[in-house]
């Protein structure tokens, strides 16, 4: 590597406004005493950069707590049971109101006075002799009047039509069945600093009430690329360029941080959540030659697939 630009990390001295590149990535800020102080904290994926990150604060004489954080999540596996199409509704067999009815095989038929036949003396009629010969000896050919069904005797009850057993109907509506699986602990670590006055301006400047805003007049010098990198820093899987992560909370700051990126020569790609970020991607070798340039030699401890090199 050759001389040392004037805004490289390691031709600079450390000093608290390096701190951006704590909020260039995912870092925060919070004021207090209606801001005469602040403090900046940010969430990191190892404890590798969270002690490298709390070691760079201490070279500034800012004093940062590491602290390990355990989040549980209940995982839900989601079954979806297809509707049936339409037409496929399964109907009911015909007769089944009808059937309901009649009565069963084992009560008697009424007749129509209501009265049942079983109760009945004696039939209307010897029901050995024709039907055709009661005609014949009743005068003027009328015919008695037999008061019931109409049957000479009383018959068996029509047997019920089979019913089918009723299919179970299936609900048209989706049906979603969520099984709680084992819960999901993910493991961060963070890092926060006191409340200190000389955070303040810091803090002012980033946040505009609860939302995160990037200064307009930011300059990302070696320093601040540092810090970042050390962040939320690393390498895309196929080694063909480098990315730094970007604060998902904050999309209004993406495009704000891509432009200061470019005022310092380092043009980039700004990648969204579906692409691995959201995060900048600085690709080919002279931007990463400069990229390497400007925020030094890696960190004791800090892995290698992590920090820019050209």
């Amino acid at each position: 590597m050759g001389q040392l630009s004037f805004y490289s990390a390691e031709a600079r001295q450390p000093c608290v406004g390096d701190l951006a590149g704590l909020l260039c990535g995912p870092g925060r800020a919070l004021g207090f005493a209606r801001g005469r102080a602040a403090r900046v904290s940010v969430g990191l994926d190892t404890r590798d950069r969270a002690a490298a990150v709390a070691a760079a604060l201490a070279e500034r004489g800012v004093q940062a707590q590491v602290e390990l954080v355990r989040t549980v999540r209940a995982r839900a596996v989601v079954t979806e049971d297809e509707p049936e199409a339409a037409g496929s509704a399964v109907d009911e067999p015909a007769g089944v109101e009808a059937a309901a009815d009649e009565p069963a095989p084992d009560e008697p038929v009424p007749d129509e006075l209501g009265e049942p036949l079983d109760d009945l003396d004696e039939p209307p009629h010897d029901l050995d002799e024709p039907l055709d010969e009661l005609l014949d000896d009743e005068p003027d050919g009328f015919a008695p009047v037999v008061i019931g069904s109409g049957r000479r005797g009383p018959a068996d009850p029509e047997p019920e039509p089979e019913i089918e057993p009723e299919p179970e109907a299936e609900s048209a509506e989706t049906e979603t069945e969520t099984e709680t699986a084992e819960p999901v602990v993910i493991e961060s670590w963070q890092v926060t600093t006191a409340f200190r006055t000389d955070l303040a301006g810091l803090a002012a400047q980033w946040f505009d009430g609860d939302r995160k805003v990037v200064p307009p007049d930011l300059t990302l010098d070696g320093a601040a690329l540092r810090l970042w990198a050390l962040t939320s820093g690393r390498w895309v899987e196929s080694g063909s360029g480098y990315l730094l992560g970007l604060d998902p909370e904050a999309p209004d700051t993406h495009e704000a941080l891509r432009k200061a990126l470019a005022t310092s020569g380092l043009p980039s790609t700004l990648l969204t959540g579906k692409a691995g970020g959201p995060a900048l991607r600085v690709v080919g070798r002279r931007r990463l030659e400069r990229l390497a340039e400007l925020v030094g030699r890696a960190p004791r401890g800090v892995a290698e697939r992590t920090w820019p090199a050209a």
